[in-house]
């Protein structure tokens, strides 16, 4: 585990509020940098001034762990991380098939409104 400090540069200018986090990796501290940056575009995206900031990552003795532009961070694929506790996703619903019985089913409601049967195809 790192603690990993996470300042925004802008130029030759910090932010002088860093954030600090406990993560498993350099890895985990991408991601995270990632997340902080995403979230920070979405409050304040119409400064055109971010997409030349960048993050910087550093542990507890001041060294750089990395660096990552935000630009890097927003455009850069992501490769999916396999996560236990996130929710699977659900199998497509299964829909009739799209033929001559599923074209009849206006003729039937309007059958129905009018107090009238519609043929069925299958001789019901």
């Amino acid at each position: 585990m790192v603690r990993a400090h996470f300042t925004i540069r802008l130029g030759n200018a910090s932010l002088p509020a860093s954030a600090a986090q406990w993560v498993e990796d350099v890895e985990a501290a991408r991601a995270t940098a990632r997340t902080i940056v995403q979230g920070l575009m979405r409050q304040h995206g119409g400064d055109p001034r971010l997409m030349e900031a960048a993050m910087v990552i550093t542990d507890d003795d001041g060294a750089t762990l990395l660096e990552m532009s935000f630009f890097d961070a927003l455009y850069l694929p992501v490769e999916p991380v396999p996560d236990a506790d996130r929710r699977r996703p659900r199998a497509p619903r299964k829909t009739a098939p799209l033929g001559l019985t599923a074209a009849f089913g206006p003729v039937r409601r309007l059958a129905g409104a009018l107090g009238m049967r519609a043929p069925s195809l299958s001789g019901r």
